[in-house]
């Protein structure tokens, strides 16, 4: 697989030095948009080599976005091109180099059979923002557990006091919430952080 990154790392050495020759009027446009194309081929070429078969829901979501992330950069970087905005084409080409190495890293991890939580800790910022569906190995494990992780995905951080309110917990459900939070913690898909004032507070993995 890295034989396959480091075609696609050469193509696009060759496409900065082709965008800046197009800028200098040594070389036409459309030698820079096929060389886009045939970049976005090569990347094309190494998901489809190299993604797993099989695929949890979260890893789908996670790689599925990563790959929304591309497509964008591969966008405006066309645009710029076709805009004669060739400078912030050469910037886009290294956007575009990073978000390729995201993928790499990340299509390893999965082939790898890496857990989840170590694959939430290298994704990328933007990628850890987007809500992502309980684990499936919570959702069959322990389901107030998948629900508190949904909530922790969508607000970045609650307290313990805000989690029984938001799932109305009540002297009947406790012990079960008080376990769903301790096995978050203790499967990593959660971590605790005590604020100034004493409170526990909990963050999904990875933020």
């Amino acid at each position: 697989m890295s034989s396959q990154l480091n075609v696609i790392n050469a193509t696009i050495r060759e496409l900065i030095n082709s965008i800046e020759n197009l800028r200098k009027g040594k070389i036409d446009r459309d030698q820079v948009l096929r060389l886009i194309d045939e970049l976005e081929n090569q990347i094309d070429n190494m998901v489809y080599q190299f993604a797993p078969e099989r695929i949890t829901d979260e890893r789908f979501s996670i790689a599925t976005n990563s790959l929304r992330e591309i497509s964008k950069n591969f966008k405006l970087l066309r645009e710029h091109i076709l805009s004669g905005r060739y400078i912030r084409a050469k910037r886009q080409v290294l956007d575009l180099q990073e978000s390729v190495r995201q993928m790499y890293r990340i299509l390893m991890l999965i082939r790898a059979g890496a857990p989840t939580t170590l694959i939430f800790q290298v994704t990328p910022q933007f990628l850890r923002n987007v809500e992502l569906p309980a684990p499936e190995a919570l959702i069959h494990s322990n389901p107030m557990a998948a629900q508190i992780y949904n909530i922790l995905q969508r607000k970045g951080e609650a307290s313990i006091e805000e989690l029984a309110t938001e799932l109305r917990i009540d002297n009947r459900t406790r012990d079960e919430f008080n376990r769903a939070v301790a096995y978050l913690i203790s499967t990593g898909f959660a971590r605790p952080y005590l604020t100034q004032d004493n409170r526990m507070v909990l963050r999904p993995a990875g933020r």
